[in-house]
């Protein structure tokens, strides 16, 4: 036989065999002496059956005969294998298996500079790994410490030693900016980032990095004026030389009233890990974690879709709820479960559909449409919410950790449209950027499309975010008391505070309507604040016409994981010289589930101090028994949308009547107290009174009211 195309080819270092029929096979080519040892069957015949000396390839042989069998042009690859011989020798195959012009082959390769080279990959990939789990974890550490020192800091000249050491003493480069994106302070590692190339920068180095990042993400404009976080890396080109990687973090910075303050950017040369990448063709385009597509490659592939001019949607992807943990696992766990994710996000795609990881939370998708048309018909979006969903359902099964536990996510996933949306592959991320931070804002896994009237959202959002931010620097709050009533007495036993927003034309925002953004932008922790302290300031003038009363203040998820909450609510208390035991706080069902460490500690020291807590709108999603138990609970309160289904025939009560019977005999078995919410009825008020619920609040016994109305109701009520 004709060796010369094996020659070519450079399949010298293999063996090649003809399927003549099933199980039988003849050698078209051998040069190896490892052959015979492997497979004694095949020497000095003409054609052989197989021995099963080798169990993996007979193994793998059964999946090459149902391509032979198919007759179709293609191959199957059997992966790598070690097999000792005779002599010793430690082999390293792979098998093919193929079919070509109706005739079945059979290629066996010894592999060992290619097993050596994969070996060296994956070392390299597990050193990448680590690499950049240590960098990551020097970026946050270190904006969590300049955080602290910044955020108490509310001008430029109270930049003190402890800030300037923390400059100082890390290997990140540093750049401090103001709100208008202007330097405040930079460290010595910021400025020696460029020192290895010889060339002298034509821009202050932290100018080149807001012009990079401008140039290389669509998300630019987006993090700026939301005022969001990022992270990612920038590409710095210097032809003919190699150029420099950085590997940048973007933080805001905001004081205690949540207000915007500083930007910070820590920045690491990541130029060697990219150096070691570009060695090995498949790091240069794929994912080390993942082995997905990685986002520059994505990129290529998005222009190159493009350019077919056929109609798709662009699916940006961030995991829901992941920075929680990261610190509650640690990265090693926080790497596993993307790896883990990253293969049911690839079970769910089908075969024509593009997905790549594309940022440390984010994975991109193109997802196919009709490939014969070349506009969008009516049922695509239709089609696009359904293949979402299936994304959704796959994530949010429960992962479970080598520990034993288990921790959920979800995904937040924006689209957008080819072409219809924008034929440019950066305005189509760009337009998925915001429709994802969009879905960021629902509580729950969600889907946003990209279009005009969302564009409009943010803006107002963006608006409302700005006069939020002036309401709580001038205080245009004003604090209303709701009376809650021992309705077998009609007494007045405490109040419920509630926030209201009055507007400088004197028009009042609902809570309902500025409490979310301000949860969502962390606006709610000084907004918590001053309702705690007037909370106080009202006990104290009560105190001071010989009215002690119990004042109720809600804390938002937010509040509880405020670290200085406990102190200020010491501080407070001893400023206005109030007992503790004249403050309930209140928290949801919610907080109690996905804080627990913390709301365990947070509660445990209020009840130290004297301070009752009460859980609101008990039962409305969360089976909390087993929480109820264990924490240091005063009293639950029945959510109103019960109470209000109470209807004035006792035989048309559905099973709403059956729940609130029920969490009353549970609190009293627990020796809890139970408050009814919402009762605007004689009739849900006789049933609760029947059923032993004696405390309840609700319009039947009054609206909310300002704290001199209220005080003239108390007057006339005790």
């Amino acid at each position: 036989m004709d060796t010369s195309l094996f020659h070519d080819l450079g399949l010298l270092d293999c063996v090649i065999f003809k399927r003549i029929e099933p199980t039988k096979y003849e050698v078209l080519y051998n040069a190896q002496d490892w052959l015979f040892e492997l497979l004694p069957e095949t020497k000095s015949q003409k054609s052989f059956r197989f021995a099963q000396n080798s169990l993996y390839l007979e193994d793998f042989l059964i999946d090459a005969e149902a391509l032979w069998i198919s007759k179709q042009p293609g191959s199957v690859d059997s992966g790598i294998w070690s097999e000792t011989l005779p002599s010793r020798e430690l082999l390293q195959l792979e098998a093919s298996a193929m079919v070509c012009n109706q005739q079945e082959y059979l290629v066996i390769h010894k592999l060992k500079d290619k097993f050596t080279q994969k070996q060296q990959t994956l070392q390299i990939a597990r050193e990448l790994l680590l690499s950049n789990d240590k960098i990551t974890e020097q970026h946050e550490h270190l904006h969590a410490q300049m955080d602290e020192l910044l955020s108490q800091s509310e001008r430029t000249k109270a930049f003190q030693q402890p800030i300037i050491n923390a400059l100082e003493q890390t290997d990140l480069g540093v750049a401090i900016l103001d709100s208008n994106l202007q330097l405040v302070k930079g460290n010595p590692a910021l400025q020696t980032l460029f020192n290895d190339t010889h060339i002298a920068l034509k821009l202050p180095v932290d100018r080149l990095i807001l012009e990079l990042f401008k140039k290389q993400y669509p998300e630019y404009d987006r993090v700026f004026s939301t005022r969001s976080a990022w992270t990612g890396e920038l590409c710095w080109l210097n032809p003919p030389e190699q150029g420099k990687w950085l590997k940048v973090a973007i933080h805001p910075i905001k004081n205690a009233d949540q207000a915007l303050q500083y930007w910070m950017f820590s920045v690491s040369d990541v130029t060697q890990i990219k150096f070691l990448l570009k060695r090995n063709e498949k790091l240069t385009h794929f994912d080390v974690l993942t082995d997905l597509p990685n986002r520059q490659y994505f990129w290529q592939q998005l222009e190159n879709k493009i350019k077919k001019n056929r109609p798709f949607y662009l699916l940006y992807i961030d995991i829901k709820n992941f920075k929680r943990i990261n610190e509650v696992h640690g990265h090693l766990i926080g790497d596993q479960l993307i790896k883990d994710l990253a293969k049911r996000l690839q079970s769910v795609t089908r075969v024509d559909d593009y997905i790549a990881r594309i940022g440390g939370t984010e994975f991109a998708i193109i997802m196919e449409t009709d490939y014969f048309r070349k506009q969008f018909a009516s049922t695509d979006q239709g089609q696009c919410k359904t293949f979402v969903q299936e994304l959704i359902r796959a994530s949010e099964l429960p992962f479970y950790l080598e520990s034993g536990s288990q921790c959920e996510i979800g995904l937040n996933v924006g689209a957008s449209a080819f072409p219809t949306d924008s034929n440019d592959a950066e305005e189509l991320m760009k337009y998925a950027d915001l429709a994802v931070f969009a879905a960021k804002k629902q509580v729950k896994s969600s889907l946003e499309f990209y279009s005009k009237k969302l564009v409009d959202a943010s803006l107002k959002r963006i608006e409302m975010e700005d006069a939020l931010q002036k309401a709580v620097t001038n205080k245009q709050f004003e604090l209303f008391l709701q009376p809650i009533i021992d309705i077998s007495s009609s007494k007045i036993v405490k109040a419920e505070t509630l926030i209201r927003w009055r507007l400088s034309d004197g028009s009042i925002i609902a809570p309902d309507e500025f409490i979310p953004l301000a949860e969502q932008t962390g606006l709610i922790v000084p907004i918590g604040k001053w309702v705690i302290a007037e909370a106080c300031r009202f006990l104290n003038e009560l105190k001071k016409t010989h009215q002690e009363i119990k004042l109720s203040v809600n804390l938002s998820p937010r509040q509880v994981a405020d670290r200085q909450l406990l102190d200020f609510i010491k501080t407070t208390l001893t400023q206005q010289d109030i007992s503790p035991e004249l403050l309930e706080l209140e928290l949801t069902e919610g907080v109690l589930i996905d804080n627990y460490d913390k709301v365990h500690y947070l509660l445990t020291e209020l009840r130290t101090l004297g301070i009752s807590v009460s859980i609101d709108d008990f039962g409305t999603g969360y089976s909390s028994l087993s929480y109820l138990q264990k924490l240091p609970i005063d009293h639950i309160k029945i959510d109103r949308s019960f109470t209000m289904s109470i209807q004035d025939n006792e035989q048309d009560q559905g099973g709403n009547s059956a729940i609130i019977l029920a969490v009353i005999a549970m609190a009293k078995s627990l020796k809890l107290g139970v408050i009814a919410e919402g009762v605007e009825t004689d009739s849900q008020k006789e049933f609760l009174l029947r059923n032993q619920c004696h405390i309840a609040q609700g319009y039947l016994f009054s609206r909310p009211l300002p704290f001199n109305e209220f005080c003239k109701l108390l007057n006339t009520k005790n």
